[in-house]
């Protein structure tokens, strides 16, 4: 009997009857929850963020087939056999699914044509005629309307995605940006005015714009980005990889030769770690880059080539902070519910699209944040320091990966007599470490990109070391120094009692004190000494 072939995991696939039509492809079912938000007969109009490729446009494709009836494809799903007003003819709406992607444009002129177009082929959907005297703000309230009365319910269902996207292009040019954002208020704007026409509404997005005013338009909007209720309706769950795709996790286990608890942890190192409530200590891993790597059968970034942002690492680039600056990082929720294009917030920004996720609440709106997984962090650590290395950062690199393996194979010795030393002798010349917490930020990057277990500012009871490094060698407390010596740095580090907290422990305890010298443009061999 041939063996059944395994259902894949596809990450190209965004039209639910089109995923559910072709039985070679696995659909992880979010129906159950859907249908908690889908059947509420009021108020139901919603928006959720979340960063790219976390199968927005898929929910949204499966809640049109939801409401447009088609049952038949739901077969076997956890919504199938409720009570659901879709599956009776009397009681289906219209459904409007459309993408703000459609009214990008380079320039003012292209975006307001694009939109344009976007509401024209909303109105010649719906048999809605398009004035041509009135802007397409107009035109799509009048659209919303029009098809409302022309439904046999007398309400719509309407969906948009990505409803941020036509404000990227424009943030480099605040005065283009004014008359885009001023138009999506506009645009949005009437949905509010025409809420009792609809039945159902959903915005999905990566941003929540609150001082763009674009979001002020929407204030009638009930916000799931952040409820506990709905915190794992986008991306895998561990339980969903013990369950629906247990099969697919065993397929990669057996292309990398180990058993499927090995294989999972693996791919929840790699792709796991996203929190989105802080009512619920729920996580799931990246949806798209859990389905690249079953197919690959490789634990690679996928995120920079499916969902990074150019524009992260320019705003890292110009704040001058790096990776080790963004673990726990303590914010407000104030903090995270805003993005100002002006200003661009760094918190918001990185938490927003994925970069920095939940890790620890301390009271109703005061969080901690961190890098969720091994890919953000690839991600961030290499993007920032290739930015800033430009063509120097490809030899750079290379030595980063012999230094790691040295890591691996000989500990920590071999990184202190030689890896360092070559790190900063790699320096490019037009990159100029001014200071010492220029200096100790480039000393960081290296550790990371190494793969070291380090954690940088590490608090003690009388101070905070530089850094702590965990090797099967011992703990090594670090002590960084600019233009001074080795020994000042480990006299500070002794004197403070920066290796506090690691010397009732088993492992040996080490002080480190590195000094870069701005003369040398190096670092002094480092001083080592036991406690």
């Amino acid at each position: 009997m041939a063996r059944r072939k395994i259902q894949e995991l596809t990450t190209g696939v965004h039209d639910f009857p089109t995923l559910i039509g072709d039985r070679e492809n696995k659909y992880v079912d979010k129906t159950g929850l859907l249908y908690k938000l889908a059947r509420r007969k009021t108020n139901a109009q919603y928006f959720i963020s979340r960063p790219r490729r976390f199968g927005k446009s898929l929910m949204l494709s499966t809640l049109q087939a939801m409401f447009e009836g088609e049952k038949s494809l739901f077969k076997g799903l956890a919504i199938y056999d409720k009570p659901w007003e879709g599956w009776t003819a009397k009681k289906r709406h219209p459904v409007y699914n459309f993408s703000m992607m459609r009214a990008n444009g380079a320039t003012i002129d292209k975006f307001l044509a694009a939109l344009e177009n976007l509401v024209r082929d909303l109105c010649e959907d719906a048999g809605v005629p398009y004035k041509d005297k009135v802007d397409a703000t107009v035109n799509f309230g009048e659209f919303l309307k029009a098809a409302a009365a022309k439904s046999p319910t007398k309400k719509i269902v309407v969906l948009i995605d990505e409803y941020d996207e036509p404000i990227a292009g424009f943030l480099d040019d605040l005065e283009a940006l004014k008359l885009v954002r001023k138009t999506l208020h506009d645009f949005y704007e009437k949905l509010k005015d025409n809420s009792k026409s609809i039945r159902f509404l959903m915005l999905t997005g990566v941003t929540k714009l609150t001082k763009l005013s674009v979001f002020s338009g929407l204030n009638h909007l009930t916000d799931l980005s952040m409820d506990k209720r709905f915190a794992t309706l986008l991306g895998f769950t561990p339980e969903e990889l013990d369950g629906t795709l247990r099969e697919n996790v065993k397929a990669f286990g057996a292309k990398n030769g180990c058993d499927f608890a090995t294989a999972k942890a693996k791919l929840l190192e790699w792709y796991d770690g996203y929190r989105f409530s802080p009512g619920s200590e729920k996580k799931v891993c990246n949806p798209v880059s859990i389905g690249k790597a079953f197919a690959s059968g490789e634990l690679l970034n996928y995120w920079e080539s499916t969902g990074g942002a150019t524009l992260v690492i320019e705003r890292l680039k110009q704040i001058g902070k790096a990776l080790y600056d963004f673990e726990d990082l303590i914010v407000s929720q104030t903090q995270l519910d805003v993005c100002d294009a002006e200003t661009l917030p760094v918190e918001a920004l990185l938490y927003q699209s994925g970069y920095l996720t939940l890790k620890e609440t301390f009271d109703s709106t005061t969080y901690s944040l961190g890098v969720p997984n091994n890919e953000v962090r690839d991600s961030l650590t290499k993007g920032y320091v290739g930015s800033l290395m430009g063509a120097a950062f490809s030899s750079w690199n290379d030595r980063a990966q012999r230094a790691r393996l040295e890591l691996r194979a000989k500990g920590v010795e071999t990184l202190l007599s030689k890896n360092l030393r070559a790190a900063f002798a790699a320096v490019p010349h037009d990159w100029r470490l001014e200071n010492e917490a220029e200096a100790k930020r480039y000393f960081l990057l290296f550790l990371r990109m190494i793969g070291a277990d380090v954690s940088g500012e590490v608090q003690s009871a009388n101070g905070r070391a530089d850094a702590i490094l965990k090797d099967k060698g011992g703990v090594y407390v670090f002590e960084f120094k600019y233009g001074k010596t080795p020994q000042e740095a480990i006299n500070q580090a002794r004197t403070k009692d920066y290796a506090g907290p690691w010397l009732d422990g088993k492992p040996p305890v080490f002080l480190v004190g590195v000094n870069y010298d701005p003369k040398k443009r190096g670092i002094d061999d480092p001083l080592v000494e036991p406690l």
